[in-house]
């Protein structure tokens, strides 16, 4: 791994690299959202029911609540794109039995299903991240995550003060 020298006392190259950062992360989120919708477009979903997909793939349930936090949305954004799913037979709600307030958001067999159908993202990421080592995609999803941990508790003590 190629390291920075980075002076730890010298804010402005710090801010930057920080700032280059984002940069990045902005390009490589708009090149990835557009290569999603061209490989979603074939199967008649729309980028944030796939996104609901993704997240459900991973356990076949969640609250509500949990998929609004993952995609940084409110639970009534989430239950628009829902109720298009549910008609779709993509997905259910059911009573969470661990908390009668909330609902689930479950995936039928179609939506199952769906997994394996347009070119998988998956293909598309792997053409375009191939020269990645699992390991260094692990790193950089660690470090993805505390920045974006950091802003939100900078973001709580700005509300605070």
């Amino acid at each position: 791994m190629t390291e920075l020298n980075i002076e730890s006392n010298d804010d402005d190259v710090e801010i930057i690299y920080f700032s280059e950062i984002f940069e990045l992360i902005n390009r490589i989120n708009k090149k990835y959202k557009k290569l999603q919708r061209r490989v979603i477009k074939e199967s008649n979903l729309t980028p944030p029911q796939y996104s609901i997909l993704q997240e459900l793939w991973k356990s076949d349930e969640k609250p509500f609540k949990m998929l609004a936090l993952a995609y940084c949305c409110s639970q009534s954004t989430i239950t628009g794109i829902v109720d298009t799913m549910e008609k779709n037979n993509l997905v259910t709600r059911e009573s969470n039995p661990n908390d009668r307030r909330s609902l689930l958001v479950k995936l039928t067999e179609k939506g199952k299903n769906l997994k394996s159908l347009p070119r998988p993202i998956k293909i598309v990421v792997k053409d375009c991240c191939g020269g990645f080592e699992a390991e260094e995609i692990k790193y950089l999803v660690h470090l993805l995550k505390k920045l974006d941990n950091s802003f939100e508790m900078n973001e709580m003590d700005v509300y605070q003060a």
